[in-house]
């Protein structure tokens, strides 16, 4: 059944651009008008996603690249987000492009720009749903409008450059981050000889950074492993304090004479255990991508705060989950909220994005948890991810 008969062709509910769609007996009057030209058959082989759509954003012709890219043999009627697996696509009855998310999507401006005359080209980030494994989509997308006799139609060409944003981010984060680490390194050293005394604080700041820069360069290889496939994991008990004491002493040389600082905060609900609770909290986990996970939360929040500002950590023990909570007092604009989670999305720059991108999949794939995010304007920033306890391992060791 195409997709234009399994959706309200008359819904409304909308975030973004309007909802309604065009009847299957107009999908296939407009397809038929196409398929008589002889551009298709010039169209059908080429080594790129080409698709057309109506002045709806429904898809009146697919190409071969774009079906199986699609995975579907039968997505006419469908609009570019349903067809191409987009997580957000189903989300409000009106579909693809209709939801908060599509606001920063390049396809529906682009094709919305078409559609008014002009030729676009957009990039577009298009996070994909568990059909077509959960894969992130990184696309140029360029639309031309189509005149066809009384039909108004666009043609979108989409060339993935998902490997190309990929190494162009690993290459950036090598320059800043591992290039900032080593700096501190540099920094510590010439303070070790600047002073006749050397003192064991210095040791302590090099150490701390010499561990960041390891944990550096294993982060990249993890999330490069993670994306083929190809990560290994293990799982042992892992104290949640102790990690969490762990990841904050990393970042000890990069606060060192700065105004900013990380504490785990016992107050709030997350520091506190549960009443008649003893002993030390622990996770069956693999401690070292939980650690890479929490030195990304340490980094997102202190990259996101003022001079002066206190990042807080804590952790709660729920019935069959613990959570890790970082909090800044920073909020995220609504465009970054709406795009968190993206690979190659950055407030930092171009080139930047893999943290959260790299948080949610080694959370989400390999630790088996989830992770969220509580943003507002006067309450600040707060990120959580939640490990399942292991039913054969006790959530606490005495």
């Amino acid at each position: 059944m195409r997709a234009s008969a399994m959706m309200d062709p008359d819904a409304t509910e909308t975030r973004y651009l309007p909802a309604a769609r065009d009847h299957e007996e107009i999908i296939d009057r407009q397809r038929l008008a196409l398929l008589s030209t002889p551009m298709t058959d010039i169209l059908e082989d080429l080594p790129m996603l080409l698709l057309v759509t109506n002045d709806k954003r429904q898809i009146v012709w697919m190409n071969r690249k774009a079906r199986e890219v699609s995975r579907s043999e039968d997505a006419i009627g469908s609009r570019p987000g349903e067809a191409l697996g987009c997580l957000h696509a189903h989300e409000l009855p009106g579909g693809c492009g209709t939801t908060a998310f599509c606001a920063f999507c390049g396809t529906p401006s682009a094709i919305m720009n078409a559609l008014a005359g002009a030729t676009d080209s957009e990039e577009c980030i298009i996070q994909r749903d568990e059909r077509h494994d959960s894969d992130t989509l990184n696309l140029l997308v360029w639309t031309k409008p189509v005149q066809l006799g009384n039909e108004r139609l666009v043609l979108l060409s989409a060339q993935d450059i998902s490997e190309r944003k990929r190494h162009e981010v690993l290459e950036r984060i090598f320059y800043h981050d591992i290039g900032n680490t080593v700096g501190g390194i540099v920094a510590i050293l010439n303070l070790i000889e600047d002073d006749e005394h050397p003192t064991a604080e210095y040791m302590r700041l090099l150490r701390a950074a010499a561990d960041q820069l390891i944990e550096e360069i294993g982060s990249q290889r993890s999330i490069k492993a993670a994306e083929q496939g190809e990560l290994a994991t293990t799982s042992e008990p892992v104290p949640v304090r102790s990690m969490i004491e762990r990841s904050i002493a990393m970042f000890e040389y990069q606060l060192y004479g700065k105004d900013t600082t990380i504490e785990i905060d016992d107050s709030r609900q997350g520091g506190a255990r549960p009443a008649g609770s003893s002993g030390t909290l622990c996770i069956e986990t693999d401690p070292v991508l939980l650690r890479r996970v929490l030195d990304n939360m340490f980094k997102n929040a202190l990259e996101a705060s003022e001079p002066g500002d206190t990042v807080r950590v804590g952790y709660d023990e729920e019935p069959d989950t613990v959570s890790i909570w970082v909090w800044n007092a920073s909020p995220m604009s609504q465009e970054t909220k709406m795009r968190v989670f993206q690979r190659s999305y950055s407030t930092k720059g171009r080139g930047r994005g893999l943290g959260t991108y790299g948080m949610k999949m080694l959370t989400e794939r390999y630790l088996q948890g989830t992770i969220s995010f509580d943003s507002e304007d006067g309450s600040g920033t707060t990120f959580r991810i939640r490990i399942p306890k292991t039913p054969e391992t006790p959530a606490s060791l005495p």
